[in-house]
C-alpha cells in the first residue's frame, strides 16, 4: 500500500492523460493491496471465503471492528471513510472505461489514500506483529 501511495503522489496528474492513468492506475493498485490483506487475514483465520455482490464493502466494514478471540480491529474508525471512497474510486474506475479522467478527483483520491494510509499503518503492523509471534511460537 505505501509503495502505491508513493507511487500515486509521485506524478500530478494534471500533467496530462499519461500522468492521469499513472495515478489512477496506483491507487487502484493500493486499494487491491489492502483488500487482499484482508482476505488473507480472514483466510489464514479460517473464516468463510466472501461471496455476493456486497462483499467488497463487507469486508471493509469488518475490518473496522474486532472479532473477539481472533483479531482486533484492523482499520481504525478514522480510517474507514477514507477507505470506503477508495474502494468507490476503484469501482469507478474499474467501470468509466470511456470517461476522462479528472485531474482534482485524482489528487482527492491521493490525499484520502494517504490518511488512510497513515491512520491504518499502526493496526496493521501490529496484526503483522502479532502473526508473527504467534509464528514464532508455532
Amino acid at each position: 500500500m505505501e509503495r502505491h501511495l508513493k507511487d500515486a503522489s509521485s506524478a500530478d496528474p494534471a500533467q496530462g492523460a499519461h500522468a492521469a492513468a499513472f495515478v489512477a492506475l496506483a491507487l487502484d493498485h493500493a486499494y487491491q493491496a489492502f483488500e487482499s490483506m484482508l482476505v488473507r487475514v480472514e483466510q489464514g483465520l479460517g473464516l468463510s471465503p466472501r461471496t455476493g455482490s456486497t462483499w467488497h464493502r463487507e469486508i471493509l466494514a469488518d475490518a473496522a471492528t474486532s472479532i473477539a478471540a481472533l483479531r482486533p480491529a484492523i482499520v481504525p474508525l478514522a480510517a474507514l471513510a477514507s477507505w470506503e471512497a477508495l474502494l468507490a474510486f476503484r469501482h469507478f474506475l474499474r467501470h468509466a472505461y470511456s470517461v476522462e479522467l479528472d485531474a482534482a478527483r485524482l489528487r482527492q483520491a491521493t490525499a484520502q489514500l494517504c490518511r488512510a494510509v497513515e491512520a491504518t499503518a499502526p493496526s496493521v503492523a501490529s496484526l503483522l506483529g502479532a502473526l508473527e509471534a504467534a509464528g514464532d511460537t508455532a
